[in-house]
């Protein structure tokens, strides 16, 4: 009996650390579901609660992008700036679109190490985002986010 009930402790453990295990996302994927808890508020209020992810300072963004990603994004923000008209990015680029308002998010590893694939849904419509990632000193950063129509954000900021 003591043999049996030993068993299924062991059974039941074994089970319980593999669920547990099973829970955790691999880096990559906890890499970009962080930056989009951090600027969830895009897509959920209509007033926001401080800058939106483009406009955030560079200590802030390069958590989650790399420096060679940042410049891009910084170049377009003070073109704006400069001349008071859109430059390049004319959408939000965390959401693949200009008004994110109710879109729901999900993520999972990618087909490679280094991609993250995202399942955006505003409505009935969904869409697809692949982000890739590269592995830096710091850990996995966002190097580049692939759209469903193809364009990706480096090519929009004018990347070579």
């Amino acid at each position: 009996m003591k043999k049996l009930r030993l068993s299924l402790f062991v059974a039941t453990l074994t089970f319980a650390s593999s669920a547990f295990t099973a829970e955790i996302p691999p880096p990559q994927v906890a890499l970009v579901n962080s930056l989009y808890k951090a600027f969830a508020f895009e897509a959920v209020l209509d007033e926001p609660m401080g800058p939106y992810f483009i406009d955030q300072p560079k200590e802030v963004l390069l958590r989650y992008i790399t420096p060679d990603l940042f410049e891009l994004i910084h170049r377009d923000r003070v073109c704006t700036s400069t001349t008071h008209e859109i430059c390049r990015l004319d959408f939000a680029p965390l959401w693949g679109n200009q008004d994110p308002a109710g879109t729901s998010v999900s993520f999972k590893a990618g087909p490679s190490g280094d991609t993250v694939v995202g399942n955006m849904r505003i409505g009935s419509q969904s869409t697809q985002l692949v982000y890739s990632l590269v592995q830096t000193r710091a850990g996995w950063r966002l190097n580049d986010i692939t759209y469903d129509n193809g364009w990706t954000l480096r090519k929009i900021l004018g990347a070579q």
